[in-house]
């Protein structure tokens, strides 16, 4: 009996482990994505941490912190470090939260290859040291979870952002990127309001876009707005600028 009780409940542990992580995409925070309504999406950023502080729910929390990961990513196009880094120190004990369950596994090892580029990005004098950190944090993020597009997209990042004589590469990138996809949408719960999905095909074609494909950058975000037709910053920038280029 009592080696039957170890044996279930190591299978109750692995159902766990293994078990994916839901689609808890929010319709707000999508709204304030495609939109580009930044205010809009830090109140949505509100509602849901309220949501998390009553429910505890953490698909609240996860749903936060990618919210906080987009949110991050703009503060370092528009606005100054000394913006940035409390909600990258928030982005950090939130992370830490999230690495208490398990079927966010693959997730949280991925925002914590993100976590140290954010750091770089404040310090860009501790990449000699972060960055093979970072290096090492993908491959655990690989390793736990290489059926993850959160995962695949920190790979993406990686490649397209670090030199070549440290293993980065534009053309490995756009692969990733292009895996990434394949694994939101070979998933079946996929929400409508997934603002990471839309995101990943415009990062796919902003790379395209590097590597001067501009016929490839179209498709890609032609594939956004037959997605999204409402998608602001693809419909009124992306495209009309690559249509540009190729005239």
């Amino acid at each position: 009996m009592r080696i039957t009780f170890i044996i279930l409940q190591l299978i109750l542990a692995t159902a766990a482990w293994s078990q994916p992580a839901r689609d808890c995409s929010n319709s707000k925070i999508y709204s304030g994505y495609i939109s580009g309504d930044m205010n809009f999406w830090k109140n949505a950023m509100i509602e849901v941490e309220e949501a998390y502080s009553k429910t505890s729910d953490p698909c609240h929390l996860f749903t936060l912190i990618e919210a906080r990961y987009g949110y991050i990513g703009y503060l370092f196009g528009t606005g100054s470090k000394s913006d940035v880094k409390p909600v990258v120190d928030t982005f950090e004990i939130d992370l830490e939260a999230l690495a208490a369950f398990p079927q966010y596994r693959a997730e949280t090892e991925a925002f914590r290859v993100a976590l140290l580029g954010f750091r770089m990005g404040l310090n860009p004098a501790r990449a000699i040291s972060l960055g093979p950190k970072a290096l090492k944090q993908l491959d655990i993020a690989m390793e736990v979870g290489s059926n993850s597009a959160a995962v695949w997209i920190e790979k993406a990042n990686s490649e397209a952002n670090m030199p070549a004589f440290a293993g980065g590469s534009k053309t490995k990138a756009v692969e990733s990127f292009k895996e990434a996809l394949r694994l939101f949408e070979s998933d079946p719960d996929l929400s409508a309001f997934n603002w990471r999905y839309l995101n990943t095909i415009v990062l796919l074609g902003q790379t395209y876009e590097k590597l001067d494909d501009y016929r490839e950058a179209r498709e890609a975000y032609r594939k956004a707005l037959k997605r999204e037709p409402s998608f602001s910053w693809v419909r009124d920038e992306l495209l009309p600028a690559i249509e540009k280029k190729l005239e």
